[in-house]
């Protein structure tokens, strides 16, 4: 899946790191920044082989606050930026 392809798609925070982990960027569940991501609504990956980063704003549709689980959210993603 392309960047482009995950403007207008709603998909919970753990499954969007999968997809960006698949497709070549490292996962930011390392950096332990989840509580930052949800408060800016946006992220930035880093592509393993070019060192390009890509900036992933968003939505959140439904955050789970009483689940325990920080990454537990759902979002959908407005817009994409190579930074």
């Amino acid at each position: 899946m392309r960047n482009f392809e995950l403007v207008g798609k709603e998909i919970n925070f753990v499954e969007l790191d999968n997809v960006m982990v698949q497709n070549g960027f490292y996962s930011v569940f390392d950096d332990g920044i989840t509580k930052d991501i949800k408060q800016d609504k946006s992220v930035v990956y880093i592509h393993k082989a070019t060192d390009k980063q890509l900036a992933l704003f968003f939505e959140i549709t439904e955050d789970n606050e009483a689940d325990e689980v920080e990454e537990a959210f759902y979002l959908i993603v407005t817009s994409t930026q190579e930074v």
